[in-house]
Formats: C-alpha cells, structure tokens, sequence
C-alpha cells in the first residue's frame, strides 16, 4: 500500500506527465522489494520513475 508521500507524488508526477508533457501513463505499480512506487510512462515507454516511501521521485 503507497503511502500519503507516495501519492501525493504520484499526483504530482501524473500531472507533469499528462497535462504537461502529454506523455501517457502505461503502468504503476509497487516495488515489494524497496517500497518504491514504479511508474512506466512516455508514447513507447521510455520513460521510468520511481517514488520512494518519503514522495521523493527519481
């Protein structure tokens, strides 16, 4: 389960990406092994982030 960092992170990120950039969202997921949320995104998905526990994204 993502924490409130995590999706409030999220929220930040999935608006940069499809309001902004117009890039189109293909998954999100989380990491069992570091806690991180993944998110594939871009029009061949090319584009890759994780959020950690703390809502910082990379």
């Amino acid at each position: 389960m993502p924490t409130d960092a995590q999706l409030r992170g999220l929220y930040r990120l999935s608006y940069w990406l499809t309001y902004i950039t117009l890039q189109s969202i293909h998954l999100v997921c989380v990491d069992d092994r570091t806690s991180n949320l993944y998110v594939l995104a871009g029009s061949i998905e090319n584009l890759e982030f994780q959020i950690t526990p703390d809502g910082e994204v990379f």
